[in-house]
């Protein structure tokens, strides 16, 4: 189940790779015991911005589950536009949440595919 889940990735980003506005994909996908996985990556945009990405999965059957994940897209100054994560703060509520500017709002776990399709949106690629 991880291997297709990995395979999905991979036909996205590559789908992105070829798109005009997208300089350098790169993505590492590491199968572990127990039918968890880990993947990671960045993709750098034509103005230089940089979307980072990770996820941990566990699958059981046919679910796979993000246990943590993080896509945090960043200017060319290295400037945060927004960051998604479930990473846990001792000020937020919800665990799932979006950091923009300086301010963290409840938000459910994007998929990376909608995560790229709200930077091309912001970015008036589409």
């Amino acid at each position: 189940m991880i291997q297709a889940y990995f395979n999905q990735i991979k036909a996205l980003l590559d789908r992105y790779a070829r798109a005009p506005f997208v300089l350098e994909a790169t993505v590492m996908f590491d199968v572990r015991p127990g039918e968890q996985g880990y993947l990671s990556g960045s993709l750098t945009f034509s103005d230089r911005s940089v979307l980072y990405f990770r996820e941990f999965l566990d699958s059981a059957g046919d679910v796979i589950e993000k246990v943590s994940y993080v896509y945090h897209y960043q200017d060319a100054d290295h400037r945060l536009i927004f960051r998604y994560d479930n990473a846990r703060h001792r000020s937020q509520r919800a665990r799932e949440h979006k950091h923009v500017a300086d301010q963290a709002v409840d938000a459910p776990a994007p998929t990376l595919e909608a995560v790229l399709l709200e930077i091309t949106f912001i970015r008036g690629w589409v």
